[in-house]
C-alpha cells in the first residue's frame, strides 16, 4: 500500500511542472553520533551548541559516554556533508569540516573504502545521489568506563528552492541506538546574522527564546522523529520573483480539502486515486483549476458505497465490514469488465438495475454491477 502515498506524490508533481522544486527532498541534515552496531554504551549526555548564520552553521557537540558492559570497541558513525546548494560555498566552508575529540585528543578520521577507492561512487555521494554515512572512528571502552566525546563541524544551508525561506535541522533521532535513554539532550542554538523575527517556524514546542538564542532541554529522553530540532528562518539573501506555481486541489471522499498533509494518511487507507489535469474536466470537482485536481478515495468510503448498492439492489444482503479482506476475497465487474474497487464511486445508484455475489469454488468470488 506504500505504492499507493508514492504514486499520489508523483500525479501531484506531473499536473505542474514548477511544484517539484519546492517539495524536492532537502538533504542539510545535522546528525548526531550513531553506533554502527548494537551497543552496551549510553549517552549520559548531549550538549549542542550551533552558531547559525544565513549561509550556514557551525555546530559543536559534546557527547558523555559510559559503558554499562563489558570491554566493547564500537564504530562510530557520522554522515559526510559534501552538498551545497547551487555549488554555493559558505563561509565557515573553508574551515576544518570535522574535527572529533576523545576526552580532549584528537581522533584520526576515515572514509569506507567505497568512498576512498571508488572514484565514481565518490563523485555521485558528492552529487548527493547517494547517501552513505562517513563512519569516522573505533573507539573501545572499558568495563565501565565513561569518556567525553566532542565533535565539530560545519554545514552548508538549508532552502526550499524558489524561496527566501531556508532550515536548519539537527537529528537528535539518530542517537536512538545508543544503549537506553538520553540521560540529558540541550541544545542551543546562537542566531548570528538572522534578526529573530525572521524565524518562520521552531520544533519541537518546547522551545525556550531568549533574546538571539533558542534552546531545547530534553531529559530521560528516547529519541525520536518527533524530537529533531527543525528551524525554519527567512534570508534576503535570494528571493524567487517568478511566478509562483500554482498547487494541485486535493479532495478526498469527495470533500475539497486545504492544507492537507498527504503523510498523515495510512497508505493502507487509501483505496485508490486519480489525478485530472484537463481544466473542463477539473471543473466538475472545483472552481480552481489552475494546478489541477487530485482525487482520493478511502477504503472506509468505498466500503459503504459497496455496501449501499449491495443492500439496494442485491437479492443477497451482504455485510462487508473489511476492506482488505473484501479485495482478497472478491472481483469487482461492472458490466462483465473487471475494474478495480475504488471506481464504483463513479456508478450511480440509479444506473445499476442489479448487484450480484457469485461464490466460486477455484479462485475470488465475484461481485457483479450491471447497469443500464
Amino acid at each position: 500500500m506504500q505504492r499507493h502515498i508514492i504514486a499520489i506524490i508523483i500525479l501531484i508533481l506531473c499536473l505542474h511542472s514548477n511544484l517539484f522544486a519546492d517539495i524536492a527532498p532537502n538533504p542539510i541534515e545535522s546528525k548526531s553520533i550513531s553506533p554502527k552496531e548494537q551497543t552496551s554504551i549510553r549517552m549520559i549526555s548531549e550538549k549542542v551548541v550551533i552558531d547559525l548564520y544565513n549561509d550556514s552553521s557551525v555546530v559543536t557537540c559534546s557527547f558523555e559516554m559510559e559503558n554499562l558492559g563489558e570491554q566493547e570497541k564500537v564504530q562510530i558513525g557520522f554522515p559526510e556533508m559534501t552538498f551545497h546548494y547551487y555549488q554555493q560555498k559558505s563561509k565557515v566552508d573553508e574551515a576544518s569540516r570535522f574535527l572529533v575529540k576523545e576526552n580532549g585528543k584528537v581522533v584520526q578520521v576515515d572514509f569506507p573504502d567505497s568512498l576512498k577507492y571508488n572514484q565514481e561512487y565518490r563523485k555521485k555521494v558528492e552529487r548527493y545521489q547517494i547517501r552513505e554515512e562517513w563512519y569516522l572512528w573505533e573507539s573501545e571502552f572499558q568495563k565501565g568506563e565513561s569518556k567525553t566525546i566532542e565533535v565539530e563541524y560545519s554545514l552548508p544551508f538549508g532552502m526550499l528552492k524558489r524561496s527566501n525561506e531556508r532550515f536548519f535541522t539537527y537529528l537528535l533521532s539518530t542517537g536512538a541506538d545508543w544503549n537506553g535513554t538520553i540521560g540529558k539532550a540541550e541544545i542551543i542554538v546562537n542566531l548570528k546574522d538572522i534578526e529573530p523575527d525572521s524565524l518562520v517556524s521552531m520544533k519541537p514546542d518546547n522551545c525556550v527564546i531568549t533574546n538571539d538564542q533558542l534552546t531545547w532541554t530534553f531529559t530521560d529522553l528516547e529519541p525520536t522523529t518527533k524530537d529533531d530540532i527543525q528551524i525554519h528562518y527567512n534570508s534576503n539573501k535570494i528571493l524567487y520573483t517568478g511566478k509562483k506555481p500554482v498547487p494541485a486541489v486535493l479532495i478526498v471522499d469527495g470533500k475539497e480539502e486545504e492544507n492537507f498533509k498527504l503523510s498523515t494518511m495510512d497508505p493502507k487507507d487509501i483505496a485508490g486515486f486519480k489525478a485530472i489535469k484537463d481544466p473542463e474536466e477539473a471543473k466538475k470537482y472545483t472552481d480552481q483549476v489552475d494546478g489541477g485536481v487530485v482525487i482520493i478515495y478511502t477504503t472506509d468510503f468505498v466500503l459503504n458505497r459497496i455496501n449501499e448498492l449491495i443492500q439496494s439492489k442485491s437479492k443477497e444482503k451482504a455485510d462487508f465490514s473489511d476492506y482488505q479482506q473484501l479485495i482478497e476475497g472478491y472481483d469487482l465487474f461492472i458490466n462483465q469488465e473487471k475494474t478495480d474497487f475504488w471506481q464504483i464511486v463513479d456508478v450511480e445508484s440509479k444506473s445499476v438495475t442489479k448487484v450480484e455475489i457469485i461464490d466460486s469454488k477455484e479462485g475470488k468470488n465475484k461481485i457483479m454491477i450491471h447497469q443500464d
